[in-house]
């Protein structure tokens, strides 16, 4: 027999190639078109918390968002190295990504087949939440690929019975959870998968297995507290000042749909139908590997549970992002789900679907406004760049929903203002813990005179306001009185830029 075909060699190469070509087929498929979209306001937020020097950053994250201190400390050094174009800031999340989906082959293939640990980095590479967050200029493709990793560590240290294998579990999960605090929901699936999988149970040294894993997860939470109680405690601060970021969210759709799907309602429907019938055949234990399926479960299950417990119990705290760690599970379910039929053309057919499921949200999630809900922010800077002239001013309304404010465009791109007066800015919001500058506004009364006096030198004015909030007859009256007449609107997607000028005298 040839070298060639050496079963031995074979598996070697099985082994390190296939989760090699999963992850980088993954990585590629989301860095595609990543540079298209507009960033929206929660990439923005990276940016400016990213692009300040080292002290103001530890300064800003000891007040606010401490939960995303070593995402932005990466951010940080990224940028500086790599700059701020879309391609660059979001390739990191397409680099977790593609781990993400090596790993959950090596996860899969541990439990069963290889034919079904290929098709779970499939889908991992596909699921609309992955190709969403591939693309994303934010840390929640990291935890997920910090949470496969760790299970994969879990298995390992599980079958090996070796000390230095709990210590090396216990030191990624100790970093995992530094790094992300939600991600250290992943012990309660590892303990309850370990005490209920049936493979785990049977093996011996049941005991000295779950004595290792306590043993490894005190350590690391004991590591971590300080981090913990640092993000619990600056939580609570936030949630005593109405802090808009969690609890808004939690409806039937954030709850059974986003975390996996997000907009991707044909890929959710597949899926769905997929499921149903993999739970009339769970005891058929020669279709529906037992562990596999018990892990991808409780990976879906738990943390989200957990998380609206705890909401119901003190304050709100789940949002679907915040639960994508727990997407890898999803991936598990489906690639059992898939391969459970006994005519391998129904599987081969069932996995196009999904593949042509994704399609539409991929695409729609590369749009130039495919993110934020239409966020338009490149267009509406590019468009005041290409048009103003050195000394115009500019007024981004800051009102409204964080989300959708037009400012929102100077945090994610203040090159493209250069050269021209930022007229309604006081002071920037980052040395008091807000990602929002204080800013004078148009409407307010309090503020009209600070206003009309920083105007008076101004001649052309740029002002951007949401489509759905025009300006009024009291705003365009202000300007008039101030000498303006109005002389450009133009639409970018869900906003609307005018440009008010004086006449020559």
């Amino acid at each position: 027999m040839s070298i060639g075909h050496d079963p031995a060699v074979v598996s070697l190469r099985s082994r390190w190639l296939d989760p090699l070509v999963a992850g980088l087929a993954a990585l590629l498929l989301g860095a595609a078109f990543s540079w298209v979209p507009s960033y929206w306001s929660d990439e923005a937020t990276t940016l400016q918390v990213a692009r300040v020097p080292l002290g103001e950053l530890l300064a800003f994250v000891h007040q606010r968002d401490a939960v995303h201190t070593v995402y932005y400390l990466l951010m940080h050094f990224w940028v500086g190295a790599f700059g701020e174009a879309e391609v660059a800031t979001r390739f990191p999340s397409a680099v977790f990504v593609g781990a993400g989906a090596a790993g959950v082959l090596v996860l899969t293939r541990m439990l069963t087949t290889r034919r079904t640990a290929l098709l779970a980095a499939a889908v991992f590479a596909v699921l609309p939440r992955f190709t969403l967050e591939a693309a994303e200029a934010r840390p929640y493709a990291l935890t997920a690929a910090l949470a496969v990793w760790v299970t994969v560590l879990l298995l390992v240290a599980s079958r090996r019975h070796r000390r230095r294998w709990w210590i090396g579990y216990g030191a990624v999960l100790a970093g995992s959870i530094a790094t992300f605090v939600p991600l250290g929901l992943i012990i309660v699936v590892h303990g309850v998968f370990l005490l209920l999988a049936p493979a785990q149970r049977r093996r011996r040294g049941a005991r000295h297995r779950l004595l290792g894993w306590s043993v490894s997860t005190g350590a690391a939470l004991f590591v971590t507290s300080p981090v913990i109680g640092t993000v619990l405690a600056e939580r609570s601060r936030l949630l005593g000042v109405a802090d808009p970021s969690t609890g808004a969210d939690v409806t039937w759709w954030t709850v059974l749909v986003d975390p996996w799907f997000v907009t991707g309602l044909a890929f959710a429907v597949v899926s769905a139908v997929l499921l149903i019938l993999l739970g009339t055949r769970l005891r058929d234990r020669s279709r529906t590997p037992g562990s596999v399926v018990l892990l991808g479960a409780l990976w879906v299950a738990l943390p989200a549970g957990l998380l609206l417990a705890l909401g119901l119990v003190l304050s709100p705290v789940y949002t679907s992002r915040l639960v994508t760690f727990s997407a890898p599970g999803m991936c598990l379910l489906l690639a059992v789900a898939v391969t459970g039929f006994r005519r391998r053309w129904i599987s081969i057919a069932l996995v196009a679907l999904l593949v042509a499921a994704s399609v539409p949200t991929y695409v729609l999630q590369r749009l130039p406004t495919g993110k934020g809900g239409g966020s338009d922010l490149s267009q509406l800077s590019s468009y005041i760049e290409s048009q103003a002239r050195p000394g115009d001013a500019f007024l981004l309304d800051a009102t409204g929903t964080v989300s959708t404010r037009p400012r929102q465009a100077i945090y994610a791109y203040p090159e493209r203002f250069a050269g021209l007066d930022d007229v309604a800015f006081v002071r920037s919001g980052l040395p008091s813990g807000s990602y929002s500058d204080v800013t004078l506004r148009l409407d307010d009364e309090d503020d009209a005179v600070d206003l009309a006096d920083r105007l008076s030198s101004v001649d052309r004015l740029w002002i951007a306001r949401l489509s759905v909030d025009v300006l009024s007859e009291d705003d365009l009256r202000q300007l008039r009185d101030e000498g303006y007449e109005i002389r450009q609107e133009h639409r970018t997607g869900r906003s609307v830029v005018y440009l008010f000028a004086r006449p020559p005298a």
